[in-house]
Parts: structure tokens; sequence; C-alpha cells
């Protein structure tokens, strides 16, 4: 009787959870192979003469005992291949070589097909899985690369970021595929003393990473429409009485409904004296009435994150002190927003929200100088955004070009203690935004989520689709 009433219950609420129709029995619109091949052939580009390129995938890690944390795939592995498996590594080269007899500019080493394994893990794609899905012509599995696989003395130098991505160790309990590679291109690299080119491999990723392709847009904007949704639905949802942990719930609910794989990070929600923390996940506090809840959370979807924060009253309606504060943190925010433009200097992002927080923290009295101004805002202003939460782009003084991608996400965070008037204890403010430069300056791609005082109470008032009244 009690499932009957449950299911009734479920079906009653299928229109309001608005739930997204998924019509091809599988996602269908992951980056293509066409996209991958395209990130392959513009390094190759910029590589210099006689160098190799030698990325590998991401190392299996023990959760413990015998169960592994999910795998996540090596970001720039993936960039150029797509391949989300393990135990595989990819070589490049400036100029064609042959190697076990295919000649080409591209090799890659994969897994061999096991059915025992894939009865308990899932299917392995294999060499002609690998070629079929993701067009790469010269394919081999992993066993066959070997220290006399290609001569490494026709090579000048090497470009590749393994050796900072502790995927091969002496210590490891079982020897796999990927650490055995990795030992291979460590030991050829110091017997052949070949420079790694750690400098340029940076450079060159980050030109490429740093400025979207129309392809990752897309997935970019699925993502952030995705963590608005969440967002929208916590501020509709939050009261008194309810957990850090059951906002954090509200908000991964809408991420998994519309396809995300996972969070993009941790999420935080941080209540009253826990939104002063920067990366507070414990996410355990019972919320009450006058507090704030800073929740920054946002959803991956195909390897692209979003990076979202809204900070709201948990009892619907700002106190006067929160509000002020919130207000300067916001005008800060639309000051670096309106900074990010094609040809302005990536600095000038938190130049423009930090000039706006000094003045405001000092004529509330709460700082003295600058100098105490940036202890109550200790964080950049911005960071790019795309496979990775914190992407790799142009830095410092570089000039922002379009299809940059980056969040603006001044705060002003009070712990109780400060050297200021009690009355500005416990607020933690911080508003995020993601941020595509465009041709003539700027799209903000997460702007479905309130940003002003009146929008948030506004919706504050609405129902959330968990609201049992």
């Amino acid at each position: 009787m009690l499932r009957n009433r449950c299911f009734k219950l479920l079906l009653l609420l299928l229109p309001a959870f608005g739930w997204s129709q998924q019509t091809t029995e599988y996602p269908n619109d992951y980056l293509s192979p066409e996209f991958h091949a395209g990130r392959r052939a513009a390094f190759r580009e910029m590589m210099p003469n006689n160098s190799v390129g030698v990325f590998f995938a991401s190392q299996v890690r023990v959760r413990n005992n015998d169960v592994d944390y999910q795998y996540a795939q090596s970001k720039n592995f993936y960039y150029f291949t797509g391949l989300e498996e393990p135990n595989a590594l990819l070589l490049l080269f400036k100029q064609p070589v042959t190697i076990l007899g295919a000649t080409g500019t591209e090799f890659i080493f994969v897994q061999n097909r096991d059915p025992f394994r894939e009865l308990w893990t899932g299917k392995i794609l294999g060499v002609e899985g690998v070629k079929n899905k993701y067009k790469i012509a010269n394919v081999f599995t992993n066993d066959k690369f070997t220290a006399n696989t290609f001569d490494f003395n026709t090579v000048d130098s090497v470009l590749t970021a393994f050796r900072g991505e502790d995927i091969f160790s002496k210590y490891k309990r079982d020897p796999d595929p990927l650490s055995r590679m990795a030992g291979i291109v460590d030991s050829l690299i110091i017997t052949h003393n070949k420079p790694i080119a750690g400098r340029t491999t940076n450079m060159i990723l980050s030109s490429l990473r740093g400025i979207k392709q129309p392809e990752e847009i897309a997935l970019l904007e699925k993502a952030a429409k995705m963590s608005c949704e969440g967002h929208n639905d916590v501020i509709r949802a939050i009261k008194p009485g309810m957990t850090e942990y059951q906002a954090q719930a509200i908000m991964e609910y809408h991420f998994k409904k519309n396809g995300s794989e996972y969070p993009g990070y941790p999420s935080i929600n941080g209540s009253s004296e826990n939104a002063c923390v920067l990366h507070y996940i414990t996410n355990l506090r019972l919320m009450k009435d006058g507090d704030l809840l800073l929740s920054d959370c946002a959803a991956e979807y195909h390897g692209y994150t979003a990076d979202v924060t809204r900070t709201i009253p948990v009892n619907g309606k700002f106190t006067p002190e929160q509000k002020i504060i919130y207000e300067l943190v916001l005008e800060a925010q639309d000051s670096g927003i309106a900074a990010c433009k094609p040809g302005n200097p990536y600095n000038g992002v938190d130049a423009a929200a930090r000039r706006v927080i000094n003045r405001g923290l000092i004529k509330l009295g709460i700082a003295a100088n600058e100098q105490e101004a940036r202890q109550y805002f200790p964080h950049g202003t911005s960071h790019h955004l795309g496979l990775d939460v914190h992407d790799m782009g142009v830095r410092g003084s570089q000039l922002l070009q379009e299809g940059a991608y980056l969040t603006v996400e001044p705060g002003i965070y009070i712990p109780p203690g400060s050297k200021c008037d009690k009355k500005w204890w416990s607020i933690g403010v911080r508003i995020e935004d993601d941020i595509l430069i465009t041709k003539d300056g700027n799209r903000n791609l997460s702007a479905s989520s309130p940003r002003t005082v009146a929008e948030i109470e506004k919706m504050a008032k609405q129902k959330s689709i968990f609201d049992k009244n």
C-alpha cells in the first residue's frame, strides 16, 4: 500500500521536476573524433622540430582495500583522444616516424580486451574499438610498448608533464601497464639525455585549452545551465532547520537529473561562520534563522565543469548588515565582469573587483587600509574554466582573447573574532559567475541564477519541487 502511494506521488511530481528527456539510448553529444583530431593537429603544429609529445592516461587509484576511486581521466589525454580508459599512452611526433610497421605522426597504446575484467567492470574498447570510435589509425595494445618501440635518439626534445602526474612508483602493490610504460619513458629520457621541454609543453597546452572551441562551449553552456537550476532550487527550498548537507543534496539532485556525470568539484555549502572558510566541504551544520548560506557548487558534463557560487539568506531575507556586504561584493563582481573583454589583461579583472572591495571595506570601517582589506578578500577574483575547474589559460598581464572562459568571483569573509564591529561577524559572501570572452565583450553563461538582493528574495518566496507543503 505504501509502495503504491509513493509511486502515485512520483507520478504527480514528474511534471514539476521537469525531467529532461533523453531521446537516444545513450547521450550523443560528446566531443567528436574530429574535435580531438583537430586538437592533436593543433598541438603538432606548435611542436618544435624533431620532438615527441608523450601523454599518459590517469592512474587507477585505490580508495580502500580492493575498491578503487571512480576513474577520472587525465584532462590532457582526454583533450587529445576522448578515450576514458586507463593504461594508455599517446605519442605525438612533429615529423612522421615508423613504429611497429606503421608510419605516421600519432600513435596510441591501449589496454587489450579482457572478457573476465569486462564481466566485472564493463566493456574495454581494445585496438579495434579505439580505431572505430575515435578514428585513430595507429593503435596498439600497451604490451607492445617497450624500450625498443622507437629510437629515442631520433628526437631532440620531449614534450610532456608526466613526471608531475604521480603515475609511476616502484612501491605499487601490483605492477600495472601504465607505470610500466611510464618507467620505460623515464629511463629512455635519462639514458639518452633528452631534455623535457616542460615550459614549452605548458605554453602550448595553455594556448590551446585556454581558448574554447564551439564544441566545448556547447558543453560548458549545458554544465552552467544545470548548475543554475540547482542553485535556483536551493534558493527556493532553503529554510531554518535544514542542514548544509540537505542543501547539497538538493543541488546535486538537479545536476544528476539533467545528465551530469558528477559535480565538478566537492560541493561547498557553508552557513554562518562556515561561509568564511573558503573551501569548506564538511556540510554538516544545522542552519538557523538569520544565517547566510554560501553555496559554491557546479555540475560537470562530459568532462567540462561550471563553477557557480550564490550566497543566500536561509530565511529568505537579508539582514541590513548582510545586504550591505552582499551589495558591495555584487558591485565588485559587476566591475570585474566589465573588465572581461578581449585585449584587456587577465589580472585587470582582479584589479577592478579589488578596488571596489578595498574602498568599500575602508568606508565601512571594517578595514583601515588596503592591506587589512585583503585579509577579508584573500583569494584571486578569477581562474579559467573548462576540463579542469582551475583550467589552463593566460595569467598575469597576458591579454584575454575571444574564447577564453573564466570565473569572476569576488568575496568578503568576516569570521568571528575579526578586528571589526561584531555586527559584521560570521558574514561570508561570494558571488561567482562563468564568463565567456566574446568578440566584442563577454557573455555570462550562468546568468540564469539571480544575483541581486531583490531577485534572490523574490525567488526565495517561490515553491521548491522539494517543498512538501
